[in-house]
């Protein structure tokens, strides 16, 4: 993940990133998402997570955390 970002020229853009590497269980377990907190020193209620996927924003919530599904948005209607 970070070689994409730094490709797309963006990686300075975030304080910290978590990759599945990062974390022993994967989605569905929330540890990505409880990890990302953790390193930012955040609580899990007060994080914002955009997902793009029903099991993604499913994994959120189940980390306690606020959701906003982005699929959709963006695209306009013509």
């Amino acid at each position: 993940m970070p070689s994409s970002l730094r490709h797309l020229g963006c990686l300075d853009w975030f304080d910290t990133i978590v990759c599945c590497e990062d974390v022993p269980r994967h989605k569905p377990a929330p540890n990505i998402f409880l990890e990302a907190a953790r390193r930012l020193d955040i609580p899990p209620a007060e994080c914002l997570v955009y997902e793009d996927t029903n099991p993604g924003i499913e994994v959120a919530q189940a980390a306690g955390m606020a959701v906003i599904d982005v699929r959709g948005m963006g695209s306009s209607s013509k």
